[in-house]
């Protein structure tokens, strides 16, 4: 059951003001539409009614009586927001997010050695640094700040003591083999028929 509404009492103002935007054609479909709803209640129709025959719902159309009854035509034309939609992160937490980016796990105790995105949100988002946002949208935000995610080049450490010794080539037996490979290839390289 529609919710009951009833259109206050118009002002002379008012009136004059409703006639004239109703023949308005300049004005953009939607607000034409508000002003119009008004003008059909006010001529008797239900809103119900009213809302059938210009083409909307009648929930829009009951909103429009309220806030007439409310603040008369002052919010018929106003902006729903001016400023925008308000940030999701502030200049603060994207710094914060670009300093912890450029800083080594390790040096936050964390038992890996590179950052890759999901660690890093996920990192943030756990100190509070972040809003509860994807990591693809932080992938983007740190693309906007000029930060691109690298592939991971791993190198394998040993635990052993006398690994530096051992990892350098022993310099005396590759030479020697660099030697006979030559030796061989130019050896081979005449066919007999």
């Amino acid at each position: 059951m529609p919710r009951r509404v009833q259109l206050r009492a118009l002002t002379r103002a008012e009136e004059q003001m409703l006639a004239e935007k109703v023949r308005d054609l300049s004005l953009s479909a939607r607000i034409h539409q508000r002003y119009r709803v008004i003008e059909e209640v006010r001529r008797g129709r239900a809103p119900l009614e009213a809302a059938d025959r210009i083409g909307c719902t009648f929930t829009v159309a009951y909103d429009w009586i309220r806030r007439f009854n409310e603040s008369g035509f002052t919010t018929f034309e106003a902006v729903p927001n001016p400023r925008g939609r308000p940030p999701i992160l502030k200049a603060q937490q994207l710094r914060d997010l670009v300093d912890v980016a450029l800083s080594s796990p390790e040096e936050r105790g964390l038992p890996f050695s590179t950052w890759s995105v999901p660690k890093l949100a996920e990192y943030c988002r756990g100190k509070g640094l972040l809003p509860p946002v994807t990591d693809e949208w932080v992938r983007r935000l740190l693309r906007r700040e000029g930060l691109t995610p690298q592939r991971i080049r791993t190198w394998k450490t040993s635990h052993d003591p006398a690994f530096e010794v051992k990892k350098t080539p022993s310099e005396p037996c590759t030479r020697r083999a660099r030697r006979a490979r030559r030796l061989s290839a130019s050896t081979s390289g005449g066919r007999s028929r």
